[in-house]
């Protein structure tokens, strides 16, 4: 997967000057599964399309995960589970030539100790044009940026295989489309590591007891965090009493969770 920064322009501080970039990153997702103690190499190519030499900093941050799902960032090593301090970047700093590219090595290895789940964020940026030497000197007095592109950096140790969670709190919540039923669904990672979720929706008929299984939402679901999800349910089942389910699915080794509810569906 490729993500390109075309023609991005942003103002300086005078207003009277515009600077567009041109650069591509991929890819823009790294998953580790390096063991306490091991270290694991991954490999980010960054190419500059634009007509002039451009330098690039690359950069850790964090992000948390809130109850909807989104995505906050925070600074690098201000959250619990930031994985800055298990990764290193080289080089963090380089110049590229119109149309050139360069391949950044990203390694990371936990400590001997820790096997659970790790996570933050790569900035990319490009700076006004200078060399390295100058930019490396000139940082810490702080540079004019261009906006960045976000490499997401994940880690959970191979061996740690302690998957636990829970979905509960099935309820009805008012659509914002006419042609659907909406809900909502609590689930809750019990565990010390990401766990990818996928969640089904399934109506039963409590007459005739044939089932309607709709598409799953599929989801990574963070350690110690609870996560509400919407769950659509087009209309046009017939008419009668359904039970409806959400069904947790975390994983082939371990059961499937659900919770359910009651809804009538009228003509």
């Amino acid at each position: 997967m490729k993500v390109k920064f075309l023609s991005i322009i942003f103002f300086l501080i005078s207003l009277s000057q515009v600077l567009a970039q041109d650069f591509e990153v991929a890819p823009v997702q790294l998953y580790f599964s390096a063991n306490p103690g091991e270290s694991q190499t991954k490999t980010v190519t960054i190419k500059n399309h634009s007509a002039q030499k451009a330098s690039y900093i690359l950069s850790a941050g964090d992000f948390v995960v809130s109850s909807d799902g989104d995505k906050q960032y925070k600074p690098a090593n201000t959250t619990k589970n930031s994985i800055a301090n298990w990764m290193s970047i080289s080089p963090s700093f380089f110049d590229l030539e119109p149309n050139a590219e360069r391949q950044v090595s990203v390694s990371v290895q936990p400590p001997t100790d820790d096997d659970g789940s790790r996570w933050g964020i790569i900035y990319v940026r490009t700076a006004k044009e200078q060399t390295a030497f100058e930019a490396g000197e000139e940082l810490s007095a702080g540079l004019n940026l261009s906006p960045r592109i976000a490499i997401q950096v994940y880690q959970t140790a191979k061996s740690n295989k302690n998957l636990k969670a829970k979905i509960d709190q099935l309820r009805e919540i008012p659509s914002k489309d006419s042609t659907e039923r909406w809900f909502s669904a609590i689930v809750t990672n019990l565990s010390d590591i990401i766990i990818h979720c996928k969640v089904f929706l399934i109506a039963s008929n409590m007459q005739t007891a044939k089932e309607h299984q709709y598409p799953p939402v599929q989801f990574d679901s963070y350690p110690k965090n609870t996560q509400k999800i919407i769950l659509k349910m087009p209309k046009g089942l017939p008419k009668g009493t359904y039970a409806l389910a959400a069904v947790l699915d975390y994983g082939s080794n371990v059961n499937l969770e659900g919770t359910q509810m009651v809804i009538q569906v009228p003509k």
